[in-house]
Formats: structure tokens, C-alpha cells, sequence
């Protein structure tokens, strides 16, 4: 197969590409690694929907001294078909010292800002419009008490029915994936979409991408090495993915070497009241009194995501109270650095390494201190925190000890859904993987384009960001052509 252009990732950066390439006339070719699901297929238990839309059935591992879970998907659409739908535009703050410190160019907000509203429209941004849950209700009480900056987050989830099937993929068509906005829309303008395409190798001649090859999965399931021809090729197969295809294919300049990430910690309130948290849509509130550094929201919960939870300080007991409990969380802007590379097994599997800052640890336990007294304050009578050994929170006392005290690191559970800045763009040669629209450097016709190409932690919800970018490189791209 020859192709104009070959996009590798149907998720939000890659999406976006091949969209707006397709509407311009360009002649493009999506392969996704995962599977299409149709609608029916989602909504399933927590197993069955790892299995199917999630990389390593939801089992990646990033190693280090505090070693954190790591989850994203692998099916059309990306982990776009698994998260929240919270959107984000990229703080000016952000911006400011991405322009500072990697010289990045044409990303102020008033630039992206066209770019955003184009998203927010295909997507359908919007509030709820609806009455909150009970968990997104304590929280937001809990916030008033404290006199923090807080609101509710627009969702690319217009008319979301409150199944708490967002983690699962939503079986209602409300929130607004890749799979379901923008790859039919692709489709619509003449891409090509190839599933169950595992790209092993881009294929380089010179200083020029030639190709790739990828094993497909034909229709009688058997896999087949082939090669697919292309002019120019943009890798959007997601922050981990991305820089390990390219070290595979032995482009390394600044490739795998940044890695950032939000390291989350998770809690369990338990209130005097119902709060059936397992039963609706996660809680929509977060506080950002204190953002870009340190975010608090609302968590997914289930009866598993609570036992998880839970099981750093394990007591059966206390699962008879699950009516009564909602999970809630602190997420850091990420100050550490991590490092993703090729497995050395031969079976094209990813390593990710990422050591926990200083002032992670210290903006952990802050925000451990301050989600936990603003969780008190909204009526909760006791805070389960995934820490080991630590026991649960019960006063306000107990709460602000650590503004002061740090958390071990030893006794850490963390987990991250936020990856990106393995491959960063900007001018500045001596640490960018790519110029600041995506253009690898060094080759001539090779493009980054997803949650890589970050340059740092944005502090926020990426998926608004990634789509952003995504469509200002790909119109730059177009203009290059022209």
C-alpha cells in the first residue's frame, strides 16, 4: 500500500491529524494498534472492558523508587474512550514558561485559542446542565467551607445519563471519544482506517521516512507482516508509545528522555449519609485554588476501585459502608522526570521509568492535607488515603499534620492516566525532539503529534491541549505544502 500520509494512532492527537489532512484533500491512512468496538460492546464490567480497550488490559507499570500504575487505551479512539471527558484549555501560565523555556512557538493563548473553540464545538464541551450528583455535591460543600477557587468541569459529555461507565466506555454515545466525534468524520472525507496494526518499524532511507512495517491482523485473524509506502509520516501513538517506536527505529535525539506525568494519589471518604457514588457519574467538581501545581477532585469509583483503594489498609469491614463512601483525588503538576525505551526482549514491549521529585512528595502531602480537611468539612467521617500504614483521617488535627510532615515515599500507592512530554517541541535544540510544530528533527518528513509533544505537565486535563496542538501542527503542515 502507498499513502500519502500515514498516521499511527487513532486517539486524540492522531484523530485530529488525519481529520483535518482528509478535509484538505490530502490522501491519508490511519493505523490503530487496538480493535473498533461498537457501542454495545462498551459499558461492560471492569475486566472485560480492561481486556478489551486498555494497553496491557490496564497493567502498565512505571518503574522507579515509588513505583505508579499507569493506564491508557489501546482501541479506536484511544484513551479518549476511556477517560472522564474533563476538558481543559492550556493555562496561560503554562504557555507562558513553555515560550520561556523551550522557545516554543505560534502557542500563545490567543493562537490556540481558535483551535479550542473548533474542539469544544466538535465535541459538544458543555456543563452538565443537570442536578449533581451526591458526590459532586459534598465536594463542592466541602470546598465552600474551605473558601477555595472551585467549579465544575465541562465534559465532552453532552447529555451524559450518569451510567459511571466512563472508565468502561460509554455504552450511552454520550461522551464524545475519537471513536464516536471525529474517526467517522475522517472516515467521511476519505481516510483510511486499518485496525489491529501493530507498527513494529519506521522504514528510513536517508534522511527521509520511507515507510513503515506492521503486523496486521487479517480478517481470519492470522497476522501479517507488511509494509505500507508513505510521503510523510506522523507518529501519534500516545506519550509511551511514541518514543519507544521511534528509539525502535533508531531516532533518539531528545526522544524518550522527558517523560512527565501527574502522579495521583487516591482517597476513600466514608459520610454519615448515602452517597451511591458507584452508581453515578464520578464527581464533577475539582478545586483550583492551588493549580497548576496541586488539582483535587473526583475520582471513578466502583466496589473494585474502592477494595483497591482500600487495600493498602485492608479491612472487609469497612465495605459494608460502600453506599455511604465516594473516591476523591490529589493530583501534582509532576516535577520528576521519567524515561521511556524499547523492551529489550525482543517483543516490542515499552519500559517506563519516572522518579518522584522532591517537591512532588511535598505537593502530595499538602494536597493530602487539604483534600482531607475539605472532605471533613463536607460532612465525611473518616478518610481512607491509598498510603500504607497510614491510618485514616478522622479530624482536622490529623488532616494538616501534613502540611508540615511529608509522606513516606516508600509507602506510596500512586497511579497516573496523565502522560506526555516524551518527545517535546520547541526551537530549542538542545532539549526538543521536534521543532515547535512536530517536525522531528533531523528528518524530512517525520512528525510527532499527540500527548508526547507536550513540552512539560501542563497541570491540567490533556486531552484539550493534545486535540489543540494537534490541529494547529496539522494546519501548519498543510501551509508548509501549499
Amino acid at each position: 500500500m502507498k499513502t500519502q500520509v500515514l498516521v499511527i494512532g487513532s486517539g486524540a492527537g492522531g484523530a485530529v491529524t488525519a481529520l483535518e489532512l482528509a478535509r484538505n484533500g490530502v490522501d491519508v491512512t490511519v493505523l490503530e494498534e487496538g480493535k473498533r468496538h461498537p457501542l454495545a460492546s462498551y459499558g461492560q464490567g471492569t475486566t472485560e472492558s480492561m481486556k478489551r480497550l486498555y494497553r496491557r488490559r490496564g497493567m502498565t507499570p512505571i518503574f522507579g523508587s515509588v513505583p505508579i500504575g499507569y493506564v491508557e487505551g489501546r482501541c479506536v479512539g484511544g484513551s479518549t474512550e476511556i477517560n472522564s471527558g474533563f476538558w481543559h484549555r492550556t493555562p496561560r501560565e503554562v504557555l507562558l514558561r513553555w515560550k520561556a523555556q523551550f522557545d516554543l512557538d505560534g502557542a500563545s493563548v490567543e493562537e490556540l485559542a481558535p483551535h479550542f473553540e473548533w474542539a469544544e464545538e466538535l465535541l459538544s464541551v458543555s456543563l452538565s446542565g443537570k442536578p449533581w450528583p451526591k458526590s459532586t455535591e459534598v465536594f463542592a460543600k466541602g470546598a465552600d467551607a474551605m473558601g477555595w477557587a472551585a467549579k465544575e468541569v465541562p465534559r465532552a459529555a453532552t447529555g451524559c445519563e450518569n451510567s459511571n461507565a466512563c472508565a468502561n466506555g460509554c455504552p450511552k454515545g454520550a461522551k464524545q471519544g475519537m471513536s464516536l466525534a471525529v474517526v467517522p468524520k475522517f472516515e467521511d472525507a476519505g481516510a483510511r482506517l486499518i485496525t489491529g496494526a501493530h507498527v513494529k518499524l519506521l522504514v528510513k532511507r536517508g534522511s527521509r521516512i520511507t515507510g513503515v512495517l506492521a503486523e496486521v491482523e487479517m480478517d481470519d485473524g492470522a497476522r501479517k507482516l507488511v509494509r505500507i509506502d508513505a510521503e510523510h509520516v506522523f507518529v501519534c501513538a500516545g506519550p509511551t508509545e511514541t518514543p519507544a517506536l521511534l528509539r525502535r527505529s533508531g531516532i533518539k535525539f531528545h526522544v524518550g528522555e522527558t517523560l512527565r506525568i501527574h502522579p495521583m494519589l487516591k482517597v476513600v471518604a466514608r459520610f454519615r449519609e448515602r452517597i451511591d457514588a458507584w452508581a453515578n457519574v464520578l464527581p464533577l467538581m475539582q478545586v483550583q485554588e492551588f493549580r497548576p501545581e496541586v488539582s483535587m477532585g473526583g475520582a471513578f469509583f466502583t466496589p473494585g476501585h474502592a477494595a483497591l483503594a482500600l487495600s493498602d489498609n485492608w479491612d472487609p469491614s469497612r465495605m459494608k459502608d460502600l453506599r455511604n463512601m465516594a473516591g476523591y483525588y490529589v493530583a501534582v503538576r509532576g516535577r520528576g522526570r521519567g524515561q521511556v525505551r524499547p523492551g529489550v526482549l525482543g517483543d516490542d514491549s515499552t519500559v517506563i521509568r519516572y522518579e518522584l521529585a522532591d517537591e512532588d512528595v511535598v505537593n502530595l502531602s499538602n494536597g493530602l492535607a487539604r483534600l482531607a480537611t475539605l472532605l471533613l468539612a463536607a460532612g465525611a467521617e473518616e478518610v481512607f488515603p491509598s498510603v500504607q500504614g497510614l491510618p485514616s483521617i478522622t479530624s482536622e488535627r490529623e488532616a494538616v499534620r501534613w502540611l508540615d510532615d511529608r509522606l513516606s515515599r516508600s509507602s506510596l500507592s500512586l497511579t497516573t492516566v496523565h502522560a506526555f512530554s516524551s518527545c517535546p517541541i520547541g526551537e530549542r535544540t538542545d532539549k526538543c525532539a521536534a521543532d515547535s510544530y512536530g517536525k522531528v528533527a533531523r528528518w524530512d518528513n517525520l512528525y510527532v503529534n499527540d500527548a508526547s509533544i507536550l513540552p512539560d505537565s501542563p497541570g491540567v486535563n490533556p486531552q484539550g491541549s493534545v486535540m489543540a496542538f494537534a490541529r494547529r501542527n496539522a494546519q501548519h503542515f498543510l501551509d508548509a505544502r501549499a
